[in-house]
């Protein structure tokens, strides 16, 4: 039987995207989640790819509140998340929905609060997830490793 060989970034292809790219895959989000009318008081950004996505989020869907979902290392720290409320509706965001793994752990832990989920890429098309809402910005299709703009050494 053959597995299939993650995605990593020691040895997958590269693709950079670059900072226009997220501006774009942003609005995509952003416009889908206007289309369903669903207002959000809090926008939850999975470290550390989420930050950027959730603020740029929060900027195009006016939402003031932004707090952060502590993911370092594939590993969630639920001692350090913040203090949630079921009256609440949230959106948790990142910037990859790559293996799924980082998405089921966080979703363990939301899944008795009200909150959808929001990508700017997610590596495959899948039926999984149906039952969630989850807005994603692009379907990529391919197994390269994808290297984010705030990801990208500078060059001094």
């Amino acid at each position: 039987m053959k597995f299939k060989q993650e995605v990593n970034e020691k040895t997958s292809p590269k693709e950079d995207c670059s900072w226009a790219e997220i501006g774009s895959l942003t609005k995509v989000v952003a416009d889908k989640i206007k289309k369903t009318d669903k207002e959000y008081d809090v926008i939850l950004g999975i470290t550390n790819g989420g930050i950027i996505p959730a603020r740029l989020l929060a900027q195009e869907l006016d939402v003031d509140n932004i707090q952060l979902l502590p993911v370092r290392n594939k590993k969630l720290f639920a001692e350090e998340m913040p203090r949630l409320s079921a009256s609440r509706k949230y959106l948790v965001v990142d910037e990859i929905y790559d293996t799924g793994d980082i998405f089921f752990k966080v979703h363990d832990v939301m899944r008795n609060f009200d909150c959808d989920y929001a990508f700017l890429m997610k590596r495959f098309e899948n039926a999984v997830e149906d039952e969630i809402a989850m807005f994603i910005g692009k379907i990529l299709n391919h197994d390269k490793w994808i290297v984010f703009p705030w990801e990208q050494k500078t060059i001094s």
